[in-house]
């Protein structure tokens, strides 16, 4: 899933920050123990599949697969001075700017409500100090996948078609004709 690059991308972009300080979840790295920058952390918690389609293209002979799903996606911001509490808003402002907008037009991802609180987890440390506040927001993504695949429009099997109908096939002209046939109304 890329929603988490994208998003990194954007923060990074929209608040000066260096592939040191922002990154994907899961990617074990550490906050150096005395330093005092902001670090942010994006990733997906879960992900709901909604729909998944199929459709060939005939112009390269190739099969397109599209996979549509709903992202629940975290960022963290944190520090141990207090930037992360200072700073917290420009990750709203990132997410919200005309560069977000023009990123999630051309990966074909889209941005739902973003929230309106931050919870504070600065306790959760421990005795170490750090600022961390976390956010989520859902965004709507579309994964597409282009493979060689077969397709065939011509059939070796020919069809038979019988120009005169078996015996049980019933005309409705003939029924109206049928002077067996009493109708009542």
């Amino acid at each position: 899933m890329q929603i988490e690059q994208y998003v990194v991308d954007i923060i990074r972009r929209e608040m000066g920050l260096d592939q040191q300080h922002i990154w994907i979840q899961a990617q074990n790295r550490k906050i150096p123990p005395n330093s005092d920058d902001l670090y942010v952390v994006v990733g997906v918690v879960d992900f709901l599949p909604i729909s998944s389609k199929s459709y060939y293209l005939p112009a390269t002979d190739r099969e397109r697969q599209i996979l549509y799903g709903r992202a629940n996606v975290q960022v963290d911001i944190f520090s141990r001075s207090n930037e992360a509490r200072t700073r917290r808003g420009e990750i709203l402002m990132a997410l919200n700017s005309f560069y977000s907008k023009e990123v999630q037009d051309s990966k074909h991802f889209r941005i739902f409500e973003l929230p309106s609180t931050f919870i504070n987890l600065s306790g959760l440390a421990g005795g170490s100090d750090i600022n961390r506040f976390t956010m989520r927001f859902y965004a709507m993504v579309a994964e597409t996948k282009d493979k060689s695949s077969d397709y065939y429009e011509i059939f070796n099997e020919e069809m038979r078609v019988e120009a005169v109908p078996p015996a049980d096939i019933i005309e409705l002209e003939n029924l109206q004709n049928d002077p067996d046939l009493q109708i009542e109304s």
